[in-house]
């Protein structure tokens, strides 16, 4: 079977981990699954930590950037036939792409084309899209990430669905003791506790919040919490956080976009994830990976996937600072937890509803 995935961009979030994650996931579980990466457009040349992994494990013959020019989007059923292309697999709504980004509706139509062997699958990693007004054409299936779209968003969409949601993988756990790591970043565990905040610097993340928390913290407790901030600095979101940066406690170290956040998952006591505006938020499966306790927004289009493992924030910083510092000192919620093999699954999931995609054919 060949894959091929294409991406509106690869420029740091949740897109492109998720995509990094399917690409890793098939090549380990799966010997008989060529993958391929069309990049629609480079949004920048930084934060790319998932676009490097990309294309260190696929090879720049098995990645193809199309650098936003629509003559070279054009190409796109040449790609497929020149690579025996199986599954195309879209990851975004491609009525969905960003304005400067487009989609352009004849390619897509061009695409979609019954007459050609392969299969088209779609994922969408928004919480806005509209199918019922926006949605123009079908594609074979949808892989959703989340039972929100499943059981909401997509449910009056024709084509086959099915929910392939970010894997909990205990594997990115870093090898290292949390010792090493504290030493690494010049702290050496004294009693002090570690709450990690990462994200992407946006409103929706919300860094404002987990600030204003980590401020009434020093007040009363000096530095025996520390946040660290792992996410970088868009200068596109810079009229957000730069005021932020102005006012930063001093128990809050920045630390911008990392290809080690691991070591960070590691040496944290607690994740404190103020999103408030998140469809898939995979930093709670790497958090639930490296049995941390978590503190985050229970959004309602969550549903109960998430109440296991968090508690929720509620809005009214006094309390929720009361709160952080009883979770810290608590048990684990979930420590019984069967993971399982998820990431197998993961890739299971994918062949599977490939497979009976191009069965339908």
């Amino acid at each position: 079977m060949k894959v091929l995935f294409i991406a509106p961009h690869l420029s740091t979030g949740g897109m492109p981990a998720f995509l990094l994650k399917r690409i890793q996931a098939l090549q380990q579980y799966n010997d008989n699954v060529e993958i391929f990466v069309v990049e629609w457009k480079m949004y920048s040349p930084t934060f790319v930590v998932q676009r490097n992994q990309i294309l260190e494990i696929l090879g720049k013959s098995n990645f193809i950037p199309l650098h936003g020019n629509k003559e070279f989007q054009q190409n796109i059923i040449k790609i497929c036939y020149d690579n025996n292309i199986d599954v195309v697999h879209i990851e975004e709504i491609p009525e969905g792409f960003d304005g400067h980004n487009p989609f352009p509706f004849e390619i897509q139509e061009q695409l979609y084309d019954s007459s050609h062997p392969w299969v088209v699958v779609e994922t969408c990693h928004n919480i806005y899209f509209n199918p019922n007004e926006q949605k123009k054409l079908e594609p074979n299936g949808y892989a959703f990430v989340t039972p929100h779209h499943l059981e909401n968003t997509f449910k009056d969409t024709k084509a086959s669905k099915s929910l392939i949601p970010f894997p909990i993988d205990p594997s990115i756990q870093s090898d290292k003791t949390r010792e090493e790591v504290l030493d690494g970043i010049g702290y050496r565990h004294k009693g002090e506790f570690h709450i990690l905040n990462l994200g992407l610097w946006t409103p929706g993340k919300n860094q404002a919040y987990a600030l204003n928390m980590a401020k009434k913290l020093y007040e009363k407790y000096g530095f025996t919490y520390i946040f660290h901030f792992v996410g970088n600095q868009a200068p596109n979101f810079k009229e957000y956080w730069g005021p932020l940066m102005e006012d930063v406690p001093p128990n809050v170290l920045v630390w911008g976009e990392r290809s080690d956040t691991a070591e960070y998952l590691k040496l944290a006591d607690l994740m404190l994830f103020t999103s408030t505006w998140e469809c898939n938020p995979i930093v709670l499966k790497e958090a639930i990976a490296n049995n941390l306790k978590i503190m985050a927004n229970d959004l309602d289009h969550y549903g109960d996937e998430y109440k296991p493992f968090i508690t929720d924030i509620t809005g009214n910083d006094i309390t929720d600072v009361n709160n952080l510092i009883d979770i810290i000192h608590s048990p684990i919620k979930y420590l019984d937890y069967d993971i399982g093999n998820n990431m197998q699954k993961f890739a299971k999931n994918h062949i599977e509803f490939y497979t009976s995609l191009l069965n339908e054919e």
